[in-house]
């Protein structure tokens, strides 16, 4: 299990991190992000991840790929009783301003396995045609909701990022992993 449970404790080591830990300065700029930015990220504390795994009687692992060129592709590893497999999804980030950035995802897709070892899909184009993959993608665009897109940046350095996920009132931090 690499996703930890939220707690006052650990909400309070991100606290500590954020108004002591040596960020970058301008976190949510491209050109502050930028040179650490590429590379996989895996999120490691997200309360409301692990509060809805939990009632849904499961686990998520999330990594993000983060390329140089500004494309992200982010692949959920889910073991539920309902499914086991990788919701994936991918797009571009971006920055809207110094402290906030911006990541809009364009494409989703799913790979349903039972397999511990397996990977998921690289990206769209690898999945195979089906109307199962057809109705993911109309889905997946549906649920791309322009308050979704948007994510303050309270810490950046090397290989720590702690951002806001606004519309749920709770913070995220991803370690970087390559």
């Amino acid at each position: 299990r690499d996703l930890s449970k939220g707690s006052k404790e650990r909400t309070g080591l991100l606290n500590d991190l954020i108004q002591n830990g040596d960020s970058i300065e301008h976190p949510g700029s491209q050109q502050s992000f930028m040179p650490v930015a590429p590379g996989r990220w895996r999120v490691i504390y997200a309360p409301h991840m692990t509060t809805m795994s939990g009632l849904a009687g499961g686990e998520f692992s999330v990594q993000y790929d983060l390329n140089d060129d500004g494309t992200i592709v982010s692949h959920a590893k889910c073991n539920f009783p309902f499914f086991k497999g990788f919701l994936s999804v991918s797009g571009t980030y971006d920055s809207i301003n110094n402290e906030v950035c911006r990541v809009d995802f364009d494409e989703a897709w799913v790979k349903a396995s039972n397999n511990e070892n397996e990977e998921p899909y690289p990206n769209i184009q690898s999945v195979p045609d089906s109307i199962l993959k057809s109705l993911i993608r109309i889905l997946g665009k549906a649920a791309f909701i322009d308050q979704f897109a948007v994510f303050p940046v309270s810490f950046l350095d090397s290989d720590t990022i702690v951002f806001d996920f606004e519309l749920l009132g709770t913070r995220i931090c991803a370690r970087k992993e390559q």
